[in-house]
């Protein structure tokens, strides 16, 4: 009870502009490990801007409803299920038919009932892509503009696994994992940004190794190991391919292919000569209240997990509109 109201009193805070200054100093200790007041705040931010967009935009959609309800003289319960709902047509047999045989591996085996359900399941999905056609078009005919601005964050970003122009007006700084399966998801839609916007983004790899990821660590050690032989990128790129393999034997095998000294590296990743370097990468991560991989910022916008390539575009848009 009192955690919650606490919450929520936070959130009031960020919403209404109360400070929160007085509130500063440590709010939890296990032995001499102690978590600052400060560290909780940052790791909230993203959740409140997102609380904030959805609730938001619902209540944008609600305003949008209403307005439009009355101008075509219904009521706004109404709206959607004359004006779209009514005028959806169901699947007819040939497409229920078409649909159960391109599934059919993802159906259950029992046919009895299956058309009558896959019926309403494709007559439930044409009713929500329809609502969301017709709002998207109100959207457009009232002109709305999400005004509320995403929080920004100071991240530092090295030059020394960055690609890219030093004076690009885009900074995409990624804090990943080299054993992540999201991470490697996400790789294929980097390159899709960089076709798009060349020389306007500048990429910057961070360490971030999860805990639960055992081999992780060494894998970060050997990439710094390569990026001392300017091989960083295409190690990088080699780690993140399929079927990867992370084992120490294995780094030094793929030192090898790539044409890597082979005494300096092997020499280098088991030393630990970069371990300090990862943690560094890791306690700024967690500083800046990164719970998991990857986590982008583009200049110190947060983005989080396998993000799709349009929600790249609209932060990045958005911030080549500011810098004009």
């Amino acid at each position: 009870m009192y955690t919650r109201f606490y919450v929520v009193l936070w959130l009031l805070a960020g919403v209404v502009g109360w400070p929160l200054s007085g509130w500063a100093g440590p709010v939890a200790k296990v032995g001499q490990w102690v978590l600052e007041q400060e560290e909780v705040d940052r790791a909230l931010a993203g959740k409140l801007y997102e609380l904030r967009e959805a609730h938001i935009q619902e209540m944008v959609v609600e305003h949008l409803l209403t307005t439009e309800a009355k101008a075509l003289g219904v009521s706004a319960a109404d709206l959607l299920e004359k004006q779209v709902d009514a005028k959806v047509q169901p699947p007819t047999k040939e497409e229920v038919a078409q649909f159960i045989a391109t599934n059919r591996s993802h159906l259950p085996s029992d046919a009895q009932g299956l058309e009558e359900k896959v019926r309403d399941y494709m007559l439930d999905k044409k009713q929500q892509d329809a609502r969301e056609a017709y709002l998207k078009g109100l959207w457009d005919k009232y002109g709305v503009d999400i005004l509320l601005q995403p929080p920004r964050v100071a991240v530092n970003a090295p030059a020394d696994l960055s690609r890219g122009k030093a004076d690009a007006p885009i900074t995409l700084v990624e804090f990943s994992d080299f054993e992540c399966p999201y991470c490697r998801r996400a790789q294929e839609t980097l390159k899709a940004v960089e076709k798009a916007y060349g020389d306007k983004v500048r990429f910057v790899f961070r360490h971030y190794p999860l805990p639960f990821h055992e081999q992780a660590p060494k894998a970060s050690e050997a990439a710094q190991c390569a990026a001392d032989q300017g091989k960083f990128w295409p190690f990088h790129d080699a780690l993140f391919a399929e079927g990867a393999l992370l084992a120490p034997v294995e780094l030094k095998k793929l030192a090898g292919k790539l044409g890597l000294n082979q005494a300096t590296f092997d020499g280098c990743l088991d030393s630990g000569h970069h371990a300090d370097r990862v943690a560094k990468d890791s306690a700024e991560g967690k500083s800046l209240g990164i719970s998991g991989t990857p986590t982008f910022f583009v200049n110190g916008i947060r983005l989080v997990g396998a993000v799709p390539l349009d929600k790249f575009k609209k932060a990045i848009d958005a911030e080549l509109q500011v810098k004009k």
